[in-house]
């Protein structure tokens, strides 16, 4: 049997083998007492290095950070079903984007005695119910002999498209059950085909060439399996206009003749082919989810519950998005390019970028010497002054991040983000994005509200020596629901006020909050400063050494000029 080893050992030491086989380099985790015959195996079978992050939240980011950056599965231990719960906001989030992760936690018996453990399971109810609507697929494994397969059996899984994170409760007996003989070999994803059928591909290519007005909305999965240049290529051939799903500067670049902008801001009736690639709609949960009605509509993409969810699709492959794109365009004609509709159509695409970068950067003119610092500005200024070649992790919603060099250059950057919008995600993303690319500056954007659902990475950050400039864009708001109350409007859209979301009174200091925990930094309040302060965190980066940019920035948006909230203290009552 290829690449097949046989060991003996106890549960905790057969996983790590199985571990060490598949590949794993890094075993995201916070300690556990129940995992102890897990831990113990660290120091008999070398191979994989834990990274220690303060709690199950920061783990399940980090890993899913690594997972994006490094396009593998990544290893999460977490502790018992009290852990398993506690980090379950951020494997919605792998869940939500297809995260490739196999998720593992000790499990405690809850039935053959005792059924009131602590961080054990209710009695009446599996570990693994705790997570089955955020997990692709789900096993208790209680024999320590089943151990190696049950976790080739969970890589596997994770790795086949459509991928996902699944998750794995050993029973403490197995883990601690010692000298058990077990086969240790190593498993991939299960291939797809790599040619989609001749006959659909050939009605998409007639479509996309032939249509009057064409849309081609792309996602992540372009990114996960590396396909850039082959859409690009795609997008250039046919002339085609394209838009993405919120933020997602990362599926393609702004700065592009043939971006449109974001998929929330077009019009359903202008198009008459409308081709979906990679893409995972982030739906409306309303009526006009039901989209482009009178358009043809194609969907190329990993996994089949994203293809046609919403709005019917007259053609459809479901298949490794670089395999179709690659077939498309070997049905390219090189004499096609002068038809007359694709000429003319690559001339208004170009118009209308050169007249869109104009009015953006015409507004940046305007906000260079706001003080606070504008977004914009702040976002521009990031990207002329950082390294070239970043990858940027980003938790934020309202940050101005078009201005940024996205792009599939050598030297430009590139994105690592979340969709699932469960707060909490930047910080332990960061991390496991730099373990993944060491040679590669990393930039870590986040807003204020979000450093603190997860300010205990800094630790981690200092102790692994993890160069990441993190830039705090610091308004003192939850701005994103401020912006939201205003849309909903009611009484605290006509008075102004916008509850809990000011998070002023007392002002946080996220300078002395990672110095606290090993991480230099500054405050930058005026706009003569910024530019200074990018490159010295950027000096401190090429030095190896993690560093955090205090950015005070200016509100935008409904209620930008209020800062009130319902105050309250204990001893006036």
């Amino acid at each position: 049997m290829a690449n097949a080893t046989k060991v003996s050992g106890t549960g905790g030491e057969l996983l790590m083998h199985q571990l060490v086989a598949q590949g794993v380099d890094y075993a995201f985790t916070n300690t556990g007492s129940a995992e102890a015959g897990f831990f113990d195996a660290f120091l008999t079978v070398p191979g994989v290095q834990p990274i220690l992050l303060l709690n199950e939240s920061l783990v399940l980011s980090a890993a899913d950070g690594y997972a994006r950056a490094s396009r593998r599965a990544a290893f999460v231990n977490v502790h018992l079903a009290a852990g398993t719960r506690q980090g379950t906001g951020q494997l919605f989030n792998a869940h939500f984007d297809g995260t490739p992760m196999v998720v593992t936690a000790a499990m405690r018996d809850n039935g053959s005695f005792g059924d009131h453990n602590t961080l054990g399971v209710s009695s009446g109810f599996a570990q693994m119910s705790a997570v089955q609507d955020v997990t692709k697929k789900r096993w208790e494994v209680r024999d320590a002999r089943g151990i190696p397969m049950a976790t080739r059996r969970a890589f596997k899984e994770a790795l086949t498209m459509p991928t996902g994170p699944v998750y794995m409760a050993f029973s403490e007996g197995a883990l601690d059950a010692k000298d058990v003989d077990a086969l240790i070999q190593p498993v991939q994803g299960i291939e797809q085909a790599e040619l989609p059928g001749a006959a659909t591909l050939d009605k998409i290519h007639d479509a996309l060439l032939n249509a009057d007005n064409p849309l081609l909305v792309v996602g992540p999965d372009v990114a996960n399996v590396k396909a850039q240049r082959e859409l690009l290529e795609l997008a250039e051939h046919y002339a085609l206009p394209v838009a993405i799903n919120f933020f997602d500067y990362g599926s393609f670049p702004p700065g592009h003749p043939n971006y449109i902008g974001m998929i929330d801001g077009v019009r359903d009736d202008e198009y008459d082919v409308v081709c979906c690639i990679g893409y995972r709609p982030n739906t409306r949960a309303n009526p006009t989810d039901e989209r482009f009605p009178d358009a043809l509509k194609i969907g190329i993409g990993h996994d089949p519950a994203m293809l046609g969810n919403t709005f019917a699709l007259d053609l459809h492959l479901w298949t490794n998005v670089k395999n179709a794109l690659v077939a498309l365009n070997a049905r390219w004609n090189p004499a096609d390019a002068n038809l007359h509709h694709l000429s003319q159509r690559r001339v208004e695409l170009k118009s209308r970028s050169e007249a869109r970068l104009a009015k953006l950067k015409t507004d940046l003119h305007g906000h260079a010497n706001d003080n606070p610092i504008h977004p914009n500005f702040l976002s521009e200024r990031m990207g002329a002054c950082l390294a070239p070649n970043t990858t940027m992790v980003t938790e934020n919603f309202s940050a101005a991040e078009q201005f940024m060099p996205f792009g599939f250059e050598d030297n430009e950057w590139s994105l690592v983000r979340t969709y699932g919008g469960s707060l909490g995600y930047g910080i332990g993303s960061a991390i496991g994005a730099q373990l993944a690319l060491p040679d590669q500056p990393i930039v870590l954007s986040i807003g204020d509200g979000s450093v603190m659902y997860s300010a205990a990475g800094f630790w981690t950050m200092a102790r692994y020596g993890l160069p990441i400039i993190t830039v705090v864009w610091n308004n003192m708001q939850y701005q994103t629901v401020r912006n939201n109350f205003a849309r909903w409007g009611g009484s605290m859209k006509a008075q102004n006020k916008y509850p809990e979301t000011f998070l002023g009174d007392p002002a946080i200091d996220f300078v002395m909050l990672a110095k606290a925990q090993g991480i230099d930094g500054q405050h930058v309040r005026d706009p003569g400063e910024l530019d200074a302060a990018l490159k010295h965190a950027r000096e401190v980066q090429a030095a190896g050494e993690p560093y955090l940019l205090d950015v005070h920035i200016a509100n935008v948006g409904p209620g930008s000029d209020q800062s009130w909230y319902k105050a309250f203290k204990l001893a006036g009552i």
